[in-house]
């Protein structure tokens, strides 16, 4: 399995995306007062905190990598949408709130680009497998102990990512 340029296609999707939600036009405008966390989130345990979000992020990686099903469609989709997402928060926050805000905020999110990318290109590695297998009629090798290896890396990584946003971006 050469991860390799099945990678820098997801990362390629995921920017594009990226950069397409960071171009959308805004109509939003916020007041710095709107900045923090919703109360209603600050009020959960940090343990439910943690739940919902890993909960959130391990369900996108598990669709990206399930999007091989589709033969990568739904998972060049889900890739991409999450560019967008975040090319469009950055956009909204950039133009309303302080450099300083913005970056205590989001950092925490920055792992997860990591993990989103990796499960792209697992979902797209799982399609290019099933396109020669089924399609073309080829015998390719599907290295399913690297694929896990590589799913689980990812879904640790969005973890980790779970415990950052609980302990940084709803630390008050």
């Amino acid at each position: 399995m050469n991860a390799k340029p099945l990678t820098l296609s997801a990362a390629a999707v995921y920017l594009t995306g990226l950069l397409v939600g960071y171009y959308m036009d805004s109509d939003f405008d916020f007041s710095l007062s709107e900045a923090k966390p919703p109360v209603a989130m600050m009020a959960d345990s940090k343990s439910k905190l943690f739940c919902s979000i890993a909960g959130n992020n391990i369900s996108v990686a598990l669709i990206n990598i399930g999007g091989g099903f589709s033969l990568g469609a739904i998972s060049l989709l889900n890739t991409f949408h999450n560019g967008v997402v975040l090319g469009y928060a950055l956009s909204v926050a950039g133009d309303n709130f302080s450099f300083a805000l913005i970056i205590r905020h989001l950092l925490p999110h920055a792992i997860e680009i990591v993990a989103i990318i990796l499960s792209g290109s697992l979902g797209f590695y799982l399609a290019l497998y099933l396109f020669n297998k089924f399609v073309l009629g080829r015998g390719p090798v599907f290295d399913y102990q690297k694929f896990l290896i590589l799913s689980a890396t990812s879904l640790v990584i969005l973890l980790l990512a779970a415990v950052m946003e609980v302990s940084v971006s709803f630390s008050g």
